[in-house]
């Protein structure tokens, strides 16, 4: 072959490589867009019917949701998508019952947990919504954390498509439920109900679309083979998730409600940011992993590629703020709070845009296997997170939060492109050490 052909050859199959990357990341974006839109009907159901106190329950309950995902995202399905998602067919099904088995019993340990609490709370105070919203999310938590180990599994094989097929027969299984049922006596109880027991029913259809059984019994070994990845996902989950908890608490504690208020508000206006950032990172990492097949190099320009992209947007999005929203738009969505959150919005933005840099080298990272130093940047870029934002609290109120904030995230890129980095010239020289010998 002539070296003009040779070298059309390589950038047709450079092209075609591209094509297929952007369509697992379209899946990915699509099944965010999906899942998100459930939730947010969820919301706007419970706020109808039940009102405040039934809404500030679901936000309850939500967390606890959220908290138990992250757990059995970093005991089962982490490791399967670092592991698995360039592995053949056969290792992936065994891969996947067995992940499978791991959400099945976090979701019931969970479950227990919820119920005692649930229980302990209309103990304590009878009737309470937020007790029934505890029980209600113990039924049903294992069929949540099994929903949600599909989701990584298809991502992982590539079959994003399968993904967005489950999420969207949830969604539209708890709609049809919700909508029959919103003549009936709903309360928070059969509201959670119904967003879990539907949940289940998807997952049962996950079983048929992967024709893989989930086995509880391999659980164990499961656990016992990625006992270097998956306790430090777990600390680093929840590191990253309790970020965001103490901050809210730090902002209600210096600057008020009102200063919470202000800045949930500013970021309710980069939620479409967030909600791309969420899609793109759920296919991150098995993208990652393929990249590695190719070469350190490869691995290095997807990253690069994500992080680029995704910041590209929330900075394009970020000037549509503050160009088009002060023109009466930002004040027709927030209402009375835009004036609050207009003042806010720039230093969320240089937020989210730094923000969305960590996303390449995290996957990076992953795909290594460095569950270690991901461990490490997550506390360590968390920390500053929260620490900047009560520096910034107690002398700036709302504004030393958010622009705390956005140091902490513009630092933090720094600090993950240079583990990066390391864990890359490290990675290749392990590879040519091995391939001299």
């Amino acid at each position: 072959m002539s070296g003009r052909h040779a070298t059309k050859h390589a950038g047709g199959h450079r092209v075609a490589l591209r094509k297929q990357v952007a369509g697992r990341l379209g899946w990915g974006i699509g099944d965010q867009a999906v899942s998100s839109l459930g939730n947010f009907l969820l919301g706007v159901f419970v706020a109808r019917l039940l009102g405040a106190t039934g809404l500030g329950a679901l936000g309850l309950a939500f967390l606890a949701y959220s908290v138990a995902l992250n757990c059995s995202r970093a005991l089962s399905t982490d490791a399967l998508m670092v592991r698995y998602s360039v592995s053949d067919h056969d290792a992936r099904k065994q891969a996947m019952a067995a992940s499978g088995g791991v959400a099945l019993l976090v979701g019931a340990v969970s479950g227990v947990v919820c119920l005692l609490i649930g229980f302990g709370l209309k103990l304590h105070t009878p009737g309470s919504e937020v007790g029934a919203a505890f029980v209600a999310l113990g039924i049903v938590m294992p069929g949540l954390t099994f929903q949600d180990s599909w989701r990584s599994a298809f991502f992982a094989a590539g079959e994003g498509a399968k993904t967005f097929v489950n999420d969207t027969v949830w969604t539209v299984l708890m709609l049809a439920v919700l909508f029959g049922g919103r003549y009936l006596d709903f309360g928070i109880m059969a509201a959670l109900l119904t967003f879990g027991g539907t949940a289940a029913l998807a997952g049962i259809y996950g079983i048929r679309q992967a024709g893989v059984l989930p086995r509880p019994a391999r659980a164990v070994g499961w656990l016992r083979r990625h006992s270097d990845l998956g306790p430090r996902f777990l600390v680093e989950n929840v590191v990253l998730g309790a970020g965001g908890q103490v901050r809210t608490l730090i902002v209600a504690a210096t600057g008020g409600l009102a200063a919470a208020g202000s800045i949930r508000g500013a970021e309710m206006l980069i939620g479409p940011v967030a909600a791309l950032l969420m899609g793109v990172g759920q296919v991150a990492v098995p993208e990652a992993a393929r990249a590695l097949q190719r070469g350190d190099r490869a691995l290095w320009r997807l990253c690069a590629g994500l992080s680029s992209g995704l910041s590209a947007m929330a900075l394009g999005w970020g000037v549509v703020i503050l160009v088009v929203f002060p023109l009466g738009l930002g004040e027709l969505v927030l209402g009375s709070v835009w004036p609050g959150a207009h003042a806010l919005v720039l230093g969320v933005i240089v937020s989210a845009a730094a923000g969305c840099l960590h996303v390449g080298p995290s996957a990076g990272l992953r795909a290594l296997g460095r569950a270690d130093r991901t461990m490490q940047c997550q506390i360590v870029v968390t920390s500053l997170f929260v620490g900047l934002a009560a520096i910034g609290g107690v002398l700036w109120d709302a504004q030393g939060v958010v622009w705390g904030s956005a140091i902490a995230s513009v630092a933090g890129v720094g600090i993950w492109w240079s583990r990066l980095a390391k864990s890359r010239h490290e990675y290749a020289r392990t590879t040519a050490e091995g391939a001299a010998a």
